[in-house]
């Protein structure tokens, strides 16, 4: 219908629209690269104005390699089904998101713990020891949505053209807390994380099914396959959570609350340097806003050798 007003469902964000929390949050949280927005759209339900974003193009790639994409390209992308997919298909994740069937070997289990003897390979080891394990977390911790999908949305958060569903943030543990305690300041509730299952199954479709930020330590692909750095986390907020998100920082913000206030990490520390028999005072930041000084450096301490030059030493020895 050419009179069908499909902006009625466009939703209202008043003062935080996407474009303003993607800047906001590239800034405030110190990411590196852009959070990006998700959408999934069955069939009949992609508005006419989104249609020249579908991809048509030569790239083979499984949806979370067009995420990085957008993430640090700024490309907008929307999947139609599978028709992007690599042949033969490099893992399961775009049939979690809802663009295909579920290879055929993963309910009974086969898919993550044998390999398939007719298919040439070699046997060797997968996710899980059996396909009992396997079957038993697709049951009990896999997120899948029905393959109804007929496009997925893929944008920069700062530049998208769509309600997001999900925002994912790819980030460090420390800005990932800070994200989560932004989101509970006023709720309480903690956000939830799981890992084993394929991190688009733990993060993203689990925020999309569940209502939840969802956030996982990762998986073969996430490193593998979509490149993430082994440091980084995935934390996946609902969007109806995203003006909220970005309230409390900028609060914070305005209230002069530090988000990163930390001294630097592990063997920086003072109380890892200081001998056995001290001295050292805990909580050295408190005492220094007290005004009381630090202890004065004695150079006949024994010197702390770190953990690195120790273990090399130890496998030395052996």
């Amino acid at each position: 219908m050419s009179d069908y007003d499909w902006s009625i469902y466009d939703r209202e964000w008043y003062e935080w629209p996407p474009k303003r929390q993607g800047e906001f949050l590239t800034d405030t949280l110190e990411l590196y690269g852009d959070p990006v927005a998700l959408a999934w759209f069955p069939q009949s339900t992609l508005p006419p104005k989104l249609e020249r974003y579908i991809y048509k193009g030569e790239l083979k790639m499984v949806h979370c390699q067009f995420m990085q994409r957008a993430r640090f390209r700024g490309e907008t992308y929307i999947l139609e089904r599978d028709l992007s997919r690599p042949a033969p298909p490099v893992c399961n994740g775009d049939a979690y998101v809802g663009l295909c069937e579920l290879d055929e070997r993963l309910e009974p289990g086969l898919t993550h713990s044998r390999t398939d003897p007719a298919s040439g390979q070699s046997a060797r080891l997968g996710i899980f020891g059996s396909p009992v394990a396997s079957r038993r977390s697709l049951i009990h911790a896999y997120h899948i949505v029905p393959n109804d999908t007929r496009y997925f949305a893929i944008a920069p958060l700062n530049d998208c053209p769509f309600d997001p569903d999900v925002v994912t943030i790819t980030c460090t543990p420390r800005q990932a807390t800070m994200a989560s305690r932004a989101l509970q300041y006023y709720t309480g509730k903690a956000t939830i994380g799981e890992t084993g299952p394929g991190t688009c199954s733990s993060s993203w479709v689990a925020s999309y099914l569940t209502g939840e930020p969802r956030y996982t330590l990762g998986c073969h692909g996430v490193f593998g396959t979509m490149g993430i750095d082994p440091t980084e986390v995935c934390l996946s907020i609902p969007g109806e959570q995203m003006t909220t998100l970005c309230q409390v920082l900028e609060l914070w913000k305005e209230r002069g609350k530090p988000l990163y206030q930390e001294a630097p990490p592990n063997e920086e520390r003072g109380y890892i340097k200081a001998p056995y028999e001290g001295p050292y005072r805990a909580h050295a930041r408190v005492q220094f806003e007290r005004g009381v000084r630090s202890p004065e450096k004695d150079d006949n301490e024994n010197r702390y050798v770190p953990w690195s030059d120790r273990k090399s030493k130890t496998h030395s020895k052996s």
